[in-house]
């Protein structure tokens, strides 16, 4: 749902180090070479260690002549085929080299690379706006820059980025280079044996060429099918010529392309997962490692709303179930590559409960709050299924009360992305509404099976009509009385949620019916019956509890009477008359019972006599 919000998506980095930096210069120095020649080199060095090893000097110093004189005709073979790769790329007079270094634990080192051949210019650069950067020129004089906001330049409100916008004279023949170099955290995201690069925002002049490399630890397998540069008009796959399982180049991209993001997938090998159990209150989380610090930023958003939530749906989270387990358990999870921001969450429902929380690990690198939303939001799930508010026919009330809150919770403690989801949904309501109008009737056949429209679609609508309705009745409010009056009986279906939507509003109960029905939902009205409702519901609690005789007759009243507010379709459309049988059987329980029991003795008599032969 969150996934066109990309400008508002990216990570914090930490400072760079000398040793990181000096790696890449390394790996600049030897990517000016053909992978296949590079091969050679080392293949020679191993080859003169095993010769030293194994057969001493003397038989070490003969190969050692035939290797030399190999490496000797190797180097202006290099040379030439290093001055052919050269001259065969495009003559472009700006041009943006990126590369991206990832080490072990996901980081990685951003450099790029700027040269011109013109003796004096200007251009831009999207560069992080939060964390530090260090530039450098190679060849040339920057006279004069500036940094600005990407607005002016992209057209889009990139909140990690500013730009750099940067004016310089060549050198001597017309060279000019500058380098811009930062550090970027969980750049690659990794549950092994699964992992997904995802690059920061790349952003530069239009018009420059452009080329990057993305370069991985040797343990990092990547899979070339799972390898694109996204662009704003198209997704470019890498030269596979010039790719392998460690190594990912993409060039010859068009002119037009100037703002991308590369994603890769990969698989870790050699490594398991290091899994750790945290614990806190009522919650569980399975996590790697690597990760513990943003899981305990989720522990520990659970545990300060945990009272607020419980409050509002008037239930507990058991803290234990009957293995003694945390009864909540939460895990991060790393998606498909072609749905990396289309899910932020999901609680598996199995039909006798909800499942364990899943969080999508990139929503990490989100501006502060779009984590936490995603996180309430599946929190919420589970409340409500304790609250008696089944997923199973309720779908549409579970997702859009589940996004409606996590909203509300998330704005009030103060995150800023919060705010920004709500005015996303907002948007894509009111173009929604100008496409259909007001007619959500569509909601109700949605089903963890059936989706009837999109899923944006859906999200969008369920989340309008739950927001409107705590909008007009008293905000989070008018759900906590909601939830009070339900009192944990299980809602089966939309007439009965919509007869206690009714009731929370009091006097505008009324109101409240006929603005869902102008919505489309077109429900059994058990609001009309509510003054018959009452009455049964009264006469149930005036049978005497303490006794024994009357239980059954208490307990069919209370059964009749709970279907008919579940809202089973069947029972809700005879809703009269089901309301009719339960008000007898619970106003006139002592006499029923009565007659019940003469009868049952009358008839053992009989029996007992016919036995005996008496009749």
């Amino acid at each position: 749902m969150f996934g066109n919000l990309l400008q508002n998506f990216d990570c914090t980095f930490p400072d760079i180090n000398f040793a990181t930096s000096t790696y890449i210069n390394l790996v600049d120095m030897f990517c000016k070479f053909p992978f296949n020649v590079i091969l050679i080199f080392f293949s020679d060095f191993y080859v003169v260690k095993a010769y030293w090893m194994k057969f001493g000097f003397k038989r070490f110093r003969t190969r050692f002549s035939s290797i030399m004189l190999l490496s000797l005709f190797m180097l202006p073979l290099c040379f030439c085929l290093s001055v052919l790769s050269v001259s065969s790329s495009p003559d472009y007079s700006k041009y943006f080299k990126y590369e991206f270094i990832v080490d072990e634990d996901g980081s990685a080192i951003t450099r790029i690379i700027y040269r011109s051949n013109l003796a004096d210019g200007s251009s831009w650069v999207l560069i992080p706006r939060f964390s530090k950067w260090s530039n450098y020129t190679v060849h040339g004089q920057v006279y004069n820059w500036t940094l600005e906001e990407p607005e002016g330049y992209t057209g889009l409100q990139y909140y990690f980025y500013k730009v750099l916008k940067f004016h310089y004279f060549a050198s001597s023949g017309n060279q000019f280079e500058m380098i811009v170099e930062y550090n970027f955290t969980s750049a690659a995201m990794i549950i092994e044996p699964d992992g997904i690069f995802y690059s920061p925002q790349i952003g530069f002049e239009g018009g420059s060429g452009f080329e990057a490399t993305v370069i991985f630890p040797s343990i990092f397998k990547v899979n070339l099918n799972e390898a694109l540069a996204l662009g704003n008009r198209n997704s470019y796959p890498p030269d596979r010529g010039a790719s392998n399982s460690s190594f990912v180049l993409f060039r010859n991209l068009p002119l037009t392309e100037n703002l991308l993001r590369i994603e890769v997938g990969f698989k870790v090998s050699g490594r398991n997962a290091d899994f750790i159990n945290l614990e806190s209150g009522t919650f569980k989380f399975i996590t790697v490692k690597r990760y513990e610090s943003y899981a305990w930023k989720i522990l520990n958003l659970y545990n300060s709303t945990y009272d607020v939530l419980a409050n509002l749906f008037n239930t507990t989270l058991e803290e234990l179930d009957s293995k003694g387990e945390k009864t909540v358990t939460v895990r991060f999870f790393i998606p498909d590559f072609y749905s990396l921001m289309s899910v932020g969450g999901y609680v598996p429902f199995t039909g006798e409960g909800m499942g364990d929380i899943h969080i999508n690990f990139i929503f990490t690198r989100y501006v502060e709050g779009y984590l936490e939303v995603i996180a309430l939001h599946e929190l919420v799930h589970h409340f409500l299924w304790k609250a008696g508010v089944s997923p199973k026919k309720l779908l549409w009330f579970h997702e859009g009360m589940a996004q409606h809150v996590s909203i509300e919770v998330a704005e009030r403690i103060g995150y800023e992305g919060a705010s920004m989801i709500k005015q996303e949904i907002e948007e894509g309501v009111q173009q929604l509404r100008a496409v259909i109008s007001d007619n959500f009737g569509f909601l109700m056949e949605w089903t963890p099976s059936y989706t009837p429209r999109d899923l944006n679609t859906l999200y969008a609508a369920a989340y309008y009509v739950v927001a409107r309705l705590a909008e007009e009745y008293g905000g989070l409010d008018y759900y906590a009385k909601f939830f009070s009056l339900l009192g944990g009986m299980k809602v089966e279906d939309n007439a009965a949620l919509c007869y206690y939507l009714g009731l929370a509003a009091g006097d505008a109960g009324e109101s409240v019916i006929n603005k869902l029905n102008a919505w489309g939902f077109g429900t059994v009205d058990l609001y009309a019956y509510l003054p018959l409702i009452s009455e049964v519901k009264a006469a149930i609690n005036d049978v005497d509890s303490t006794n024994p005789l009357l239980q059954p007759f208490k307990y069919f009243a209370e059964l009749i009477y709970k279907s008919v507010m579940s809202g089973e379709r069947m029972i809700a459309e005879r809703a009269a008359l089901f309301l009719l049988v339960a008000l007898l059987i619970a106003r006139f329980a002592p006499l029923i019972a009565l007659l019940t029991y003469s009868s049952l003795i009358f008839a053992s008599i009989l029996l007992i006599l016919r036995l005996k032969g008496v009749l």
